[in-house]
């Protein structure tokens, strides 16, 4: 929670470390003993909103300067906003079965498109405490049928309700937070719009294009990169009002969600959260909206916000800001510290998450760790807090290329210094290496036990190609 684990470029609150011991105080106010702080007698509810292709740096709590998400950047300022949270693999499906079950997303997902098969998941976790669960989502790639609707007693997709997903989703989630029952709730609500293909409402994109902020194009520290492209048949900032558009439009979604549960009979019971599941390129390092997605901060870093919307600020002090990075596989760990739900006894093989309560209580005695990514055509990438390393296979050729960026002075990740560190890079290429052959046993292994999965119904196979999926 020091300043010195923020991100370079961004500050964290100079109040961060008074707010961790305040929250400790608060968590601890029943603890006994040792054994840290006592699970609530009544578990709390819990609202996990997630997003594809939501970039951290388009949200201005995250320091964008178009006013295109003020209903998110509020609901950061009243609870936790994590500075750096990446995703294992910047994929919807993927990346969600990651968020889901903690579990690395080649180890807890196989195919494509992907089919998540890890049985643990928030959902089934949740109720088997006796949780309502309910979810709707609006991406094909969370289809019940590639597994993702396991464990909720009411699973809605709305992936074939074209510019009406957004709405449908929201009316969901207005309705889930509304409603009264003897159990505590689990609702998850996923938004797309973000995605390609971009279809705001007018009122969104009439805003975005009134603005007087349309970007010229991706900038890097040491100027315009000269490879970038735009979209074909679009300029770049026609793309990028879309895109930006597109995350109002969700903004706007999240807020009504936001307002129904402040007003409402969960009020200050519930625990809500709002991840990305993955970022999006608009032309930093190549082509925009590429597929599948390179392995750098605008594709892997995306939001993360966690707070209690009507609380009365004990449960998590407002403005609390962490610098360090995270993995939205700590999602369900610390969700489920936080809303008073025991943690499993024993962990999955592969299993990447971890509760971020100690890190948040200032209780951690790692705070750093690796975090590893990979994406489509055998890409993989390490980060070690200031370092990411990609190893980047070549077609035709047995060695692959390494490419190294030191993102404490090179944010933009600009500049490739492998070649003038390599002598001293050895060690985090051997552990990016043994992490690469790891992982592709495990994908190995789960093609070979998937091999009799049965093929998409063809609705879904339409709507998936649609977005790009083969």
């Amino acid at each position: 929670m020091s300043a010195r684990n923020a991100r370079p470029g961004r500050t964290a609150s100079p109040i961060g470390r008074r707010l961790a011991r305040a929250f400790v105080a608060v968590l601890a106010t029943a603890a006994c003993g040792d054994s840290g702080p006592v699970l609530p007698s009544e578990p709390s509810n819990l609202v996990l909103v997630t997003v594809s292709s939501l970039r951290a740096d388009h949200l201005g709590i995250y320091g964008y300067p178009r006013n295109i998400s003020p209903n998110l950047d509020l609901f950061g300022a009243s609870g936790a906003v994590f500075l750096e949270a990446l995703t294992p693999w910047p994929e919807t499906g993927r990346s969600a079965a990651a968020l889901l079950t903690g579990v690395d997303p080649s180890r807890s997902a196989r195919g494509e498109p992907a089919r998540l098969f890890e049985a643990a998941t928030l959902a089934t976790r949740l109720r088997g405490h006796g949780y309502r669960t309910l979810a709707a989502v609006s991406h094909p790639a969370l289809a019940a049928e590639l597994g993702f609707g396991e464990g909720f007693d009411e699973f809605r997709e709305h992936w074939g309700d074209g510019a009406g997903a957004t709405d449908a989703v929201r009316d969901f989630g207005i309705r889930a937070v509304g409603a009264t029952d003897d159990r505590p709730v689990f609702v998850w609500l996923h938004f797309s719009a973000p995605s390609r293909p971009h279809d705001p409402p007018a009122e969104d994109l009439d805003a975005v294009r009134g603005d007087a902020m349309t970007p010229a194009g991706p900038r890097f520290r040491v100027g315009p990169q000269p490879t970038a492209a735009v979209a074909p048949g679009a300029g770049y900032g026609e793309m990028t009002d879309g895109y930006d558009a597109s995350i109002r439009s969700v903004d706007r979604a999240v807020g009504a969600v936001l307002a129904g549960l402040r007003s409402g009979p969960l009020r200050g019971e519930t625990l809500f959260v709002v991840a990305g599941l993955h970022g999006e390129s608009l032309g930093e390092h190549g082509p925009p909206f590429e597929t599948p997605r390179p392995l750098f901060r605008e594709t892997l870093e995306v939001p993360l916000l966690v707070g209690w919307p009507g609380g009365d600020g004990t449960r998590l002090p407002a403005e609390t800001r962490f610098g360090t990075a995270v993995s939205i596989g700590d999602v369900g760990p610390t969700a489920l510290e936080l809303i008073g739900v025991p943690l499993p006894d024993t962990l999955a093989v592969g299993t990447v998450g971890k509760s971020l309560v100690p890190a948040l209580l200032g209780d951690d005695p790692r705070p750093h760790r690796r975090l590893y990514a990979q994406s489509g055509r055998g890409l993989f990438a390490v980060y070690n807090g200031r370092l990411r390393m990609l190893r980047i296979p070549v077609p035709g050729q047995d060695a692959p290329l390494f490419a190294l960026f030191n993102l404490a002075r090179d944010p933009n990740e600009a500049e490739n210094v492998y070649e003038q560190a390599r002598s001293s890079m050895e060690p985090l290429k051997a552990q990016l290496e043994t992490r690469r052959i790891q992982t592709v046993a495990w994908q190995q292994e789960n093609e070979s036990a998937g091999a009799a999965d049965p093929a998409v119904s063809p609705p879904l196979a339409e709507a998936l190609a649609a977005r790009g999926y083969r």
